[in-house]
């Protein structure tokens, strides 16, 4: 009887043995029993690996789809993966493409304007009014050599497009058969473009009652329409 007891009181020993006493200093009531050789359980979401497993999975499937589309439109792609709170993450939308990225929207847009005004110019130059040196010349009574000498003077108009010879329109002949007084002037101040000059003598400003440069410099008023285009020029550097 006496060799049970010694073994049951072996065999609670041990079982005692198996736990840990943890004081935390704050008396009998602070002692508390931890379990030696036990790990917290984690589901299968917590599991750092299984994130980690679901969320290459989830990338890896974007990626796939993203590089067919890319291939197959032969432009680059993008899609967005999203990172939720417990480290999960899930695709949003579907691949869409993207501009190229040596092509900024500014270089696009300028691209087309520039198209634009290449074939504003290009109809500009085909119109009735739109002359040849010789037939411009014989407006004014002078030849074709000296229509462009006077042209490079700025004493008069002549535009020039991209497949076009230069043009002069027939409008800047006075009714005298003169070129338009003033516009030696008016080159100087706009700084001796001759697309610039057209679009002033074409456009209507309020400063002149609403008329076009051009309606004003027929009309005598050259120094009025001198001082909107400095008044312009003015708002441009400034």
């Amino acid at each position: 009887m006496a060799q049970t007891r010694k073994r049951n009181r072996g065999a609670g020993a041990s079982k005692k043995r198996s736990k840990k006493l943890v004081n935390s200093g704050r008396g009998k009531e602070a002692v508390r029993v931890v379990a030696l050789g036990k790990k917290p359980k984690t589901s299968a979401k917590t599991n750092p690996r299984s994130i980690e497993k679901r969320v290459s999975l989830e990338f890896f499937k974007w990626y796939s789809a993203g590089a067919k589309k890319a291939k197959k439109v032969g432009q680059p792609v993008r899609f967005t993966v999203e990172v939720l709170p417990d480290g999960s993450a899930k695709a949003i939308g579907t691949p869409v493409t993207i501009a190229p990225p040596n092509v900024s929207s500014l270089e696009t847009s300028l691209k087309s304007a520039r198209e634009r005004g290449t074939i504003k110019i290009a109809e500009i130059l085909k119109g009735e009014d739109m002359l040849t040196a010789g037939a411009f010349g014989s407006l004014i009574g002078a030849s074709h050599e000296t229509v462009n000498v006077r042209r490079g003077r700025g004493e008069i108009l002549g535009l020039q497009g991209a497949t076009r010879g230069v043009r002069y329109p027939s409008w800047q002949v006075t009714e005298s058969g003169m070129p338009l007084p003033g516009l030696s002037e008016l080159f100087e101040i706009l700084g001796k473009q001759p697309w610039s000059v057209y679009r002033f003598l074409k456009t209507e400003h309020a400063e002149l009652g609403g008329r076009t440069a051009l309606e004003a410099m027929k009309a005598g008023q050259q120094k009025a329409v001198l001082g909107v285009a400095k008044n312009q020029m003015i708002g441009v550097v400034s």
